[in-house]
């Protein structure tokens, strides 16, 4: 029996054999007419033959209709014009009815001092990998179809927020005129105080159905919608601190804006942001103390400010303050569902602007900027 080749001389004769008769692949050396003069014992088991009956046969003999074919017409000559090929599924045929399916892989070696070559062929079961290609792609196709279920329910759950949020709005507007219309006519000072109260929850509720209705379009893909124009914001944001000092009539709101131009900007979606800060402040402040509202318009820069003392905000929620249902503080809160704070971000976004959030021991400060057009 001759020993195997070992051109650098690297691994001794007796492991190199061992390692050739009991590897778990199937090893072939042929020669340059594809003639088997060696195989291991993987490969003899796998055909159920012997070392004598395979010694002397084409390579491609032992190999099924399909594979003897494919073996001739495509891999033989590809293996003559570059000198290797690999991981080819092919089969062989060990009897007439059974088939091993194998990976195979096939390299010359180099040329030797008589001019002859040999061919040295890697054989790997290919069942277990197959069937583990199988149960990937079966896996794969069952995550994708619960992927698209969800994804159906999701949009289809976004939807009807959308319609609900629409549809709200009409029995509320409905409330809203009545009891705008009522209060031009009672005097009593303790039905004035009910309309009141009916007034807030009407904004409130107002507000939540818009948050809800933002939140639903962004969610879709829709994003925050604005309609930018020229516009002096200060009487919006005077309206907005007006409405607030009306929903919190024992807070304090100090406001300092230097507004001056007209700004290119959504006037109502600044409104929404900024009335959502603020709302944020007086719910979570100290309430003995006012909230500081500024607002600064210099060069081409935007700066409104909206900062309140109280418990300082934990650092772990400020990198999640802006996310949807997140609340300041592991508190409940008095402030809806923990929209505000991603609505206003998301309004901040849409103006190509930015909206941050600072909080120590001496104030929390939310700031939004945005780059002027003029």
């Amino acid at each position: 029996m001759s020993s195997l080749p070992n051109e650098n001389n690297s691994i001794p004769p007796q492991e190199a054999q061992q390692f050739f008769e009991e590897s778990f692949s199937g090893f072939l050396i042929a020669d340059e007419k594809n003639t088997i003069v060696r195989s291991n014992n993987r490969v003899l088991n796998w055909l159920g033959i012997s070392r004598e009956e395979i010694t002397g046969k084409k390579f491609s003999d032992l190999l099924s209709i399909g594979s003897k074919i494919y073996f001739e017409t495509h891999l033989s000559p590809l293996l003559k014009m570059q000198g290797y090929f690999d991981e080819i599924l092919i089969e062989l045929s060990a009897t007439a009815v059974k088939k091993v399916k194998i990976f195979i892989n096939a390299k010359e070696s180099v040329v030797k001092e008589d001019g002859s070559k040999l061919i040295y062929y890697t054989l790997v079961e290919a069942s277990d990998r197959m069937q583990y290609e199988q149960n990937l792609q079966y896996a794969k196709r069952i995550a994708e179809n619960d992927l698209e279920v969800e994804r159906k329910n999701l949009i289809l759950r976004e939807q009807l927020i959308a319609v609900l949020g629409h549809d709200l709005r009409n029995p509320l507007s409905a409330i809203t005129m009545t009891v705008e219309y009522l209060d031009r006519f009672i005097t009593d000072e303790k039905q004035k105080n009910l309309i009141g109260v009916i007034k807030q929850s009407g904004y409130r509720m107002n507000e939540l159905i818009g948050n809800v209705m933002d939140f639903a379009r962004t969610r879709m893909g829709e994003g925050i919608v604005i309609a930018p124009q020229h516009v002096e914001l200060k009487p919006v944001l005077e309206h907005v601190v007006e409405e607030l000092k009306f929903l919190f009539p024992n807070r304090k709101i100090e406001v300092d804006l230097a507004l001056l131009d007209p700004i290119f900007c959504d006037a109502d979606r600044i409104g929404q942001l900024i009335s959502n800060l603020l709302a944020n402040a007086l719910t979570h402040g100290n309430p003995q103390s006012s909230v500081n509202f500024t607002g600064q318009h210099e060069a081409n820069k935007l700066k409104l400010s909206v900062a309140n003392d109280g418990e300082p905000i934990p650092e772990s929620l400020q990198i999640i303050l802006f996310t949807p249902f997140k609340k300041e503080g592991n508190r409940p809160s008095k402030n809806g569902l923990g929209l505000g704070l991603y609505i206003a971000d998301q309004i901040a976004k849409a103006h190509g602007g930015t909206l941050t959030c600072t909080s120590t021991e001496e104030e929390t400060r939310f700031t939004f900027e945005m780059e002027v057009i003029n």
